[in-house]
């Protein structure tokens, strides 16, 4: 190895006082032998080969950015985010959107990929640095595994219906004699003709007017042989197919109405979970190579159907009712909890997977452009969808002589009840429903990819002599989820599936990410964190200020506001009439919030019982210290740290306090010369 002169400083930060204070330091010659000045991380890692066992890694790149793109962009992004942005506001949804991405989203986005590629370590095992903490790993752990389960379900119902839109005629353009005579069912809107009016003249000149609820006016024409046209109340038939056809939806949850699991729902299950266990069957190896289609396939159809949309008569108005800013809105609360809760789903932060794919990347990999790119696309992709939604939307508005307000519906009703309705007044009708529901499978199918990923690096870092059976485990768990999904295809899985996205992730997320980022700001420290990103990249991200403000005040901040909103403002899940679930339900909700949560404090208590059987911990102090410092074996995922480690373990000279092993973060000459 190359020397020359200077000196390389290891910087050790204390846990307690403020965020990441600096209490040691101990400087490296160069004479030493360890680092020089032109030594490169390759020389490094091949003159200090570690002893731990290396972890898979990317192919390039590009499997990375894909994976999480698909991540993050999901089913959300199609349906979720263009109803809360016209039901909050249109543009002020937006702003509320964009700002919260900038307080919190993107400044826990980079910093879970960063827990993931410094440490190499999933999330259960990066908690290493704050073993009180591990427990937040572990709920993230279950808040993946649950959402796995019901995502699917989704997936089951777009396989479902892109197998119907290959029949000669679409089945929900189409009413039953049975939905005719029990729901007044109405298979396409005709627009409504004019109001009538007192002038006789101009009633006539229209030839037919449409009942006005004034019996007056309404009566005027009759002496001329004209009567009214009442107006159509009756219920689509895109609207009977899905409730009544796909998911046969039953009265109530209470036991006797739940019914048997439906054998078309399961056949797609079951399809939709080999899919994705032949895409996970290698792991990171096998679904990097499929997100090259699964991630950008979406792209192309989004691109194709708002070019279509926009050739629609009415579509313009459509996107008016889109955007178009109510500014009073920015003052609601209600706003930006919901703009909150769409951010966390839609780039998946604390669920785990986000730290899941840092963790296997390279430890040079420049992960801050990543993180910024990804949430921008991610952001860019929400706006895109709306305007596509919300074309289509206008036209049919247009064309059936309604509002667009009448047409717009939320969570499932947008994406298999007004688009498929809005889909078959497009000829070819067939092949946009088909282009349809294969982008909405794909772009689950990626999000699905994360999480179950997620489930199963949880399980190998927590047992490493489970990872040569990694398929095993990927087929196993598959099955698992399919049986505890099947209360999901029942008629009354939909309630199922509210209870379990209510209460075991919306809820559940917020308390988490909470934990999260106190542990590691607060308790592991910020500035210890950004010397960490210093040691990995080189450098401290731009703008790194602005950084540590948003990790230790505006997103913990925040996020308990909004959850103590979210709790005074509570309201149970409820039927369509608005009536709340009945009490058990709701217990079950509870019960599984609970179950969730409860590794948290678990993880505390069981690190704390650990401390009083420590001979060395005999103070307050060292209990602390016990409790909320790295443990031994945390440190970079870098050959050239494990191997100082590793010395640091078998020699007297080089003693674990002085090298710092928990935070090995190396600042060239000197530690002011900030890039």
């Amino acid at each position: 190895m190359t020397t020359k002169k200077g000196s390389y400083q290891v910087w050790h930060t204390d846990t307690y006082g403020l965020p990441g204070s600096v209490d040691k330091q101990t400087s490296f010659s160069q004479d030493s032998g360890h680092i020089g000045d032109n030594d490169s991380r390759a020389e490094l890692a091949e003159d200090f080969g570690g002893t731990e066992e290396e972890r898979e890694q990317w192919g390039n790149k590009a499997e990375f950015i894909l994976s999480c793109i698909g991540l993050s962009v999901g089913l959300g992004n199609v349906w979720r985010f263009p109803y809360l942005a016209y039901a909050n506001g249109g543009a002020a949804f937006l702003i509320a959107y964009i700002i919260l991405q900038l307080l919190i989203g993107k400044p826990m986005y980079f910093m879970e990929l960063v827990m993931g590629q410094y440490s190499g370590s999933g999330p259960t095992k990066v908690w290493r640095m704050n073993p009180a903490a591990k427990g937040i790993g572990v709920s993230m752990c279950m808040i993946s595994l649950i959402v796995s389960i019901y995502y699917n379900i989704i997936m089951a119902y777009t396989l479902y219906y892109f197998f119907a839109s290959m029949q000669e005629t679409l089945p929900w353009t189409q009413c039953s004699e049975e939905w005719i005579r029990d729901y007044n069912c109405v298979s396409k809107y005709e627009p409504s003709p004019a109001p009538c009016t007192l002038n006789m003249t101009q009633n006539q000149e229209l030839g037919k007017c449409s009942c006005t609820g004034n019996s007056t006016i309404d009566n005027s024409s009759l002496p001329f042989n004209m009567s009214c046209t009442p107006k159509i109340v009756g219920t689509s038939s895109a609207e009977l197919y899905f409730y009544k056809e796909v998911i046969q939806i039953s009265s109530d949850m209470e036991p006797s109405s739940m019914g048997a699991p439906l054998y078309r729902i399961v056949l797609c299950l079951i399809l939709s979970w080999t899919i994705v266990v032949f895409c996970l069957i290698k792991g990171i190896k096998s679904s990097g190579k499929v997100v090259y289609f699964t991630a950008t396939f979406p792209y192309v159809i989004l691109l194709i159907l708002l070019v279509r949309g926009s050739l629609l008569d009415g579509a313009k108005e459509g996107v008016e009712f889109f955007i178009i800013p109510e500014w009073k809105k920015l003052a609601d609360l209600q706003v930006w909890v919901a703009a909150a809760g769409q951010m966390f789903f839609s780039l998946g932060v604390s669920f785990g997977g986000i730290i899941m794919f840092g963790s296997y990347n390279k430890f040079t990999n420049k992960v801050y452009s990543d993180s910024l790119l990804i949430s921008l696309t991610d952001m860019i992709t929400s706006i895109i969808a709306g305007f596509v939604v919300f074309t289509a939307f206008g036209g049919m508005a247009k064309a059936t002589g309604r509002k667009v307000s009448e047409v717009a519906k939320s969570g499932y009703g947008m994406a298999f009840v007004v688009y498929p309705e809005a889909l078959s007044n497009l000829p070819p009708s067939q092949l946009w429903s088909v282009l349809f529901f294969f982008m909405l499978f794909t772009l689950g199918l990626d999000s699905e990819f994360g999480m179950l990923e997620t489930v199963i690096t949880c399980i190998q870092d927590e047992f490493p002599k489970l990872k040569k059976y990694k398929t095993y485990i990927c087929i196993g768990l598959s099955c698992a989820c399919f049986l505890m999904a099947l209360p999901c295809t029942c008629p009354g899985g939909d309630y199922v599936v509210t209870i379990m996205d209510h209460y075991g992730s919306d809820f559940a997320l917020l308390i988490v990410s909470c934990f999260e980022v106190i542990s590691v700001m607060w308790v592991y420290g910020a500035m210890r964190f950004l010397k960490d990103i210093q040691y990995m990249l080189g450098s401290r991200p731009h703008g790194w200020p602005y950084w540590v403000f948003c990790w230790t005040v505006t997103a913990p901040l925040l996020i308990g506001l909004m959850f103590l909103y979210r709790m005074v403002q509570y309201k149970p899940p409820s039927y369509s009439d608005g009536t709340p679930y009945p009490h058990f339900a709701q217990s079950i909700g509870w019960t599984l919030l609970s179950l969730v949560l409860c590794p948290i404090p678990l993880g505390l208590i069981w690190r704390l019982i650990q401390s009083f059987s420590d001979p060395s911990v005999t103070t307050f102090k060292s209990r602390l210290h016990f409790l909320f410092s790295p443990s031994p074996d945390w440190g970079p995922n870098d050959k050239s740290a494990r191997k100082i480690r590793n010395e640091a373990k078998n020699s007297d000279d080089l003693s674990m306090e002085k090298l710092s092993y928990d935070n090995a973060t190396v600042i060239r000459d000197s530690p002011e010369k900030i890039v």
